[in-house]
């Protein structure tokens, strides 16, 4: 797909009708996917997650990089949780049977970021999906159509390029 079709289908996201829900769960994703090592299958896993549901994909995009901008501040959470699971005497034989089989030591499970991370990201999934769906009320209600008429929309719909990318939008 070539860069001007990506930076279509990011504004025809965030400006076609989309339910407070997918907002919501689109935020949600994003916020967990943020909190991850983004070299990990763990990480890239989610991300297929996202792109194979219907959630709002600009709002999870734009959550995934504003959290991990961020997430130095969460790994000062989500190390000693890692840490406190990965050294746990009872999960001992989970930890060694995950490593010993073939895919799962590229979840990057053995990096205290990772397990901090799902198990944080698990916690605050409930709240962050209110609030992202509260905002995809508000979103809908008084912010979509302000983007619309933006002069910066307005300039990518008169431009002659990218003219007939936007033909049939509102």
């Amino acid at each position: 797909m070539n860069p001007i079709a990506l930076i279509r289908q990011f504004f025809k996201g965030l400006t076609a009708e989309t339910t407070p829900g997918q907002i919501g769960a689109g935020i949600m994703l994003g916020f967990l996917i943020g909190l991850m090592p983004k070299a990990t299958l763990t990480a890239q896993f989610l991300i297929v997650l996202m792109m194979a549901t219907r959630v709002n994909i600009p709002m999870a995009i734009i959550t995934v990089f504003a959290v991990s901008l961020i997430n130095p501040l969460f790994d000062r959470l989500t190390d000693p949780i890692g840490y406190a699971l990965l050294t746990s005497e009872a999960l001992r034989p989970f930890w060694t049977k995950l490593y010993n089989m073939p895919i799962a030591p590229w979840t990057g499970f053995n990096n205290t970021v990772v397990p901090g991370g799902l198990v944080l990201g698990a916690l605050l999934s409930a709240p962050v999906y209110l609030a992202g769906r509260r905002f995809g009320v508000f979103y809908n209600d008084k912010f979509r159509d302000r983007l619309m008429n933006s002069k910066f929309i307005k300039s990518l719909r008169a431009s002659v390029l990218l003219d007939w990318y936007f033909k049939g939008e509102a």
